[in-house]
């Protein structure tokens, strides 16, 4: 992929599922990458992972939502690699409620997946400038666009970012950085699996079947993360150099329908 090579990428959420599989994908053309995650244990063991397999990675246990963890995230980046060229804000957390939502709940979720977002990008922009350009890659939705039943808070803050993804490439275009989104449809990640196990019964086989899960799908199936961090990745390289403030649809096929 061209114009990954010795770039610094911080990937928040990166401990797991999308976001690690998205580590992996931009240490295997050559970047240096930031493992942002507020679960230390899962945090370590990936940093662990991906040194011993010779990459250059440092993982930063950081809440997204807390403004002095963003900062201290940015600082330790700095501290290490010396600049930062990329930023993929993945973190987020999955409250999926329709109008009985509590206040707690509302203010969760947005201070995560939107706030977070808003600050990680409020403090990496400065030394994005001091590079001279860069690219934000956010993780949105297909939920963005699309009314679901009892989604009403996770789907308000997914359409935030689709926005806000559009606002952000428009302020940030003059300073050379671009701005995008990739709106995966559904991915069979650990958590994924935990869910549908719990809450369905259903195994990846069976869920790539179930009319509402896979079967909902052009493709008739669920994704796996490396299908989303590939795309991702190419939304940061050169190879993407004229795109910005666009919400990538990866899903199958889904929305189309």
């Amino acid at each position: 992929m061209r114009g990954i090579q010795e770039k610094v990428v911080i990937i928040t959420g990166g401990a797991q599922g999308i976001g690690k599989a998205t580590c992996k994908e931009f240490l295997h053309y050559g970047a240096s990458v930031v493992i942002a995650d507020i679960n230390s244990e899962m945090g370590k063991q990936t940093e662990k992972e991906l040194k011993d397999s010779g990459h250059p990675v440092l993982f930063v246990e950081t809440d997204t939502a807390n403004e002095a963890s963003v900062l201290n995230m940015v600082q330790e980046t700095i501290s290490t690699f010396g600049r930062i060229d990329v930023l993929v804000n993945g973190a987020a957390v999955f409250i999926m409620r329709g109008i009985e939502a509590t206040v707690e709940e509302w203010r969760k979720i947005m201070d995560v997946n939107i706030m977070g977002y808003a600050l990680c990008v409020k403090h990496v922009v400065p030394e994005m400038m001091k590079v001279g350009n860069g690219a934000i890659v956010n993780i949105a939705s297909t939920s963005s666009f699309i009314a679901q039943p009892k989604y009403l808070t996770y789907n308000a803050t997914k359409a935030a970012v689709a926005n806000m993804t559009r606002c952000m490439a428009l302020d940030l275009a003059e300073h050379n950085i671009r701005v995008n989104a990739v709106c995966p449809g559904t991915v069979w990640t650990k958590n994924g699996e935990d869910f549908t196990m719990k809450t369905m019964g259903l195994n990846r086989e069976q869920a790539d079947m179930h009319p509402e899960i896979g079967g909902a799908h052009m493709l008739k199936r669920t994704a796996d993360p490396d299908e989303i961090a590939s795309v991702i990745v190419f939304l940061a390289s050169d190879g993407s150099s004229f795109i910005t403030a666009e919400n990538v649809m990866v899903d199958g096929g889904y929305t189309a329908q």
